[in-house]
């Protein structure tokens, strides 16, 4: 649980980077408006982790501080100081206000209050390295350290909003598809921007603090981390590695984690989590994986136990303690695979045939009878697949291979006239 000292250590940490921020938070500290709340050093393991600034619940990420230390309470400092600063701006400029109605500025002025804390702490590390690559004659260091100096710097200084064209031109967006059935999304890589940053900070998630996206930039890892967007919003993250085991590479998320209705939209209303997020991003991997990672052996992962029914309801397989690996995805993971083919996305031809074989295999199901309530399950999602296929709703090449299995076998599936009268096959 946080304690007092890990609230002054946080500070410490960010006296170091900015003196003057870390003075004010000192202050505030010292005089109980930041503080834990009563009995917290002595909850429970499982209880909500949080502090007090000024009265108010700070949430403070289970895995980020286990992960990292004090750097999810340094975010949160960040952030509620910066709000404090701009709150009080406009109380001095425009007399009393009410909170409700600046939230946004306000709120917004504390997430760029954190960002541009990590940026000007990394740009610092940066500029140590700098020093030293030109030192020892490293050219080539010295040029990518000075570079990203230069880009990290522009950040700060671009006040244009995200936008998803901008990066289709960059060749960031890699996939699109659906979660929550009908909602638009987007499987890109993650966006360095201003705006995402702040809203990396706002959404708190698991593994993906700032301060770690900004390591991988530095680390040249930025093409490893993966992002679900919807309508300009990160609703996922998740991060790619590579495991090399008996002379084998395989595709590994090592690092994955979904909004889950965190974060909130304008006024503090908090937003509709969004459902299958989780499932469109490995659908994006699984994709990544066949059509630009051929030469590795296999999809891999180590699983939390809260998450093991979810890799095993979309085709992963358990090897060893927690480690799983994707055999053949299926159920809903199928579905979003299937749907992304849809979107013009160049396949290769091995992709296209393994897609439709998958395809015919949930045909084939069709005939058969379900036993209980999780047979049942699977059929509903194996019919919806196969409607997906024969309303054009994927590759062509998959929507004749559907059609073609459901002729040869319409005699044994109950459902085949109502799904050839439904198929927009011509």
């Amino acid at each position: 649980m946080i304690k007092r000292e890990h609230i002054k250590q946080a500070i410490d940490a960010i006296s170091g980077q900015n003196p003057e921020i870390g003075y004010s938070l000192d202050e505030m500290f010292g005089m109980g408006r930041i503080d834990v709340s009563a009995g917290m050093e002595d909850a429970a393991p499982g209880a909500e982790m949080f502090f007090l600034f000024e009265g108010e619940k700070v949430a403070v990420n289970k895995v980020l501080f286990f992960d990292e230390g004090t750097v999810p309470i340094e975010q949160g400092l960040l952030i509620k100081y910066g709000e404090l600063v701009k709150r009080t701006e406009l109380q001095d400029r425009l007399g009393t206000i009410r909170y409700q109605e600046a939230w946004q500025e306000i709120h917004a002025a504390g997430l760029q209050c954190a960002v541009f804390y990590e940026i000007d702490r990394a740009v610092a590390h940066l500029k140590k390295k700098l020093e030293e690559a030109a030192g020892t004659g490293e050219q080539k260091e010295a040029a990518f350290y000075s570079g990203l100096v230069y880009f990290l710097d522009g950040l700060k200084e671009d006040p244009r909003p995200f936008e998803i064209k901008r990066e289709v031109e960059r060749s960031a967006v890699l996939y699109r598809g659906l979660v929550d059935e009908d909602t638009p999304a987007t499987f890109m890589c993650f966006p360095v921007h201003m705006e995402s940053l702040m809203q990396v900070a706002d959404i708190n998630v698991e593994f993906f603090s700032v301060r770690f996206i900004l390591t991988c930039l530095m680390r040249g890892l930025e093409k490893n981390l993966m992002a679900c967007m919807v309508d300009r919003h990160i609703v996922g993250l998740l991060y790619l590695g590579m495991r090399e085991r008996f002379l084998k590479k395989d595709l590994e998320i090592k690092f994955f984690a979904t909004l889950r209705g965190k974060g909130r939209d304008d006024g503090r209303v908090e937003r509709k989590p969004l459902k299958g997020v989780g499932t469109f991003l490995v659908a994006g991997v699984w994709m990544l994986w066949k059509t630009g990672q051929p030469r590795m052996k296999e999809l891999v992962l180590d699983s939390e136990v809260g998450a093991r029914r979810f890799y095993d309801a979309v085709g992963f397989e358990s090897r060893g303690l927690s480690g799983y690996v994707l055999k053949e995805p299926k159920g809903y993971l199928l579905k979003s695979i299937l749907h992304m083919t849809a979107h013009g996305q160049d396949l290769r031809q091995g992709v296209i045939g393994e897609l439709e074989a998958l395809v015919r295999k949930q045909v084939k199901a069709l005939q058969k009878k379900p036993k209980g309530e999780r047979g049942q399950r699977e059929r509903r999602i194996q019919l919806a697949i196969v409607k997906q296929c024969l309303a054009l709703e994927v590759h062509p090449a998959l929507a004749r291979a559907a059609f073609d299995a459901v002729i040869k076998h319409r005699k044994k599936i109950p459902e085949s006239e109502e799904l050839m009268q439904s198929a927009s096959i011509p």
